[in-house]
């Protein structure tokens, strides 16, 4: 099984968390930087995650780099 990178975000109200993978050809340390700042397709008010779903950026209560996450 390969092994990925992901941004964990913890939720409010929500038990576990969910995973943003980093995007094609950009590292997941310059995917925290754009999640922080807010840039490229975190200008919204809604967060896309694994598993196709969108969560409100205001509910994300946390964020930190998980590595080697399998598939």
């Amino acid at each position: 099984m390969a092994s990925y990178d992901a941004l964990e975000l913890q939720v409010i109200d929500q038990q576990g968390y969910e995973y943003i993978r980093a995007r094609e050809g950009v590292s997941i340390d310059e995917e925290l930087v754009r999640f922080l700042r807010r840039t490229h397709t975190y200008e919204l008010g809604w967060v896309k995650v694994e598993g196709a779903k969108y969560i409100r950026y205001e509910r994300i209560t946390s964020v930190a780099i998980k590595r080697g996450l399998d598939e």
